[in-house]
């Protein structure tokens, strides 16, 4: 599918655990007032220090009854966990920021030619170990994210992502913009 010009921009933000996906998508969301983050489905539990709009948090009966009613554009298990896109409302104009894996991001390129895909990551694999071991995550889940995400890595390569590295906050957020920007000018 090729977005026409009344069409939303479907923008995919993704990358392993801890390179700060979710501190991207709000910085992004506030300064550009044309785009939206879309806020995806989960059955994981709410970490203790995560906002609780950051997620819809729902059971896996209601997240599989949504699923079976066609209300996701995409969907994926990560890790023993449901996450998923709800499909945006028709009526939208302005562009929808995804937070979501690279599973994730490749089933939207496939139904959305158009959509920008951006794969995040940190500097190094220690500085993500770091960063997922600060947020909370335990040791093991952090080992079990850091391999996932050299998966990411290769996966997102072949479906061409854009890629940045997110090393300086304000730096990173500039040259998404600007991913952004360009591609609006298409």
């Amino acid at each position: 599918m090729t977005f026409t010009n009344r069409e939303p921009l479907l923008v995919v933000l993704s990358g392993p655990g801890g390179v700060g996906k979710g501190v991207l998508a709000e910085k992004l969301v506030t300064q550009d007032k044309d785009l939206e983050l879309s806020r995806s489905w989960t059955t994981r539990l709410r970490r203790s220090d995560e906002d609780p709009q950051a997620y819809k948090f729902v059971s896996r009966d209601d997240f599989l009854h949504h699923q079976d009613l066609g209300g996701f554009i995409e969907w994926n298990e990560f890790l023993g966990e449901l996450y998923g896109t709800p499909a945006p409302d028709p009526s939208v104009s302005h562009g929808i920021l995804l937070e979501i894996d690279v599973a994730g991001g490749k089933q939207i390129k496939e139904n959305y030619s158009d959509a920008l895909l951006i794969f995040v990551d940190a500097p190094s694999v220690k500085e993500q170990r770091r960063r997922l071991i600060e947020r909370g995550d335990s040791e093991e889940r952090a080992e079990e994210r850091i391999i996932e995400g050299e998966r990411e890595r290769t996966e997102a390569e072949v479906l061409g992502y854009l890629k940045v590295i997110n090393d300086d906050l304000d730096e990173t957020v500039k040259i998404i913009q600007e991913f952004i920007d360009d591609k609006r000018l298409i």
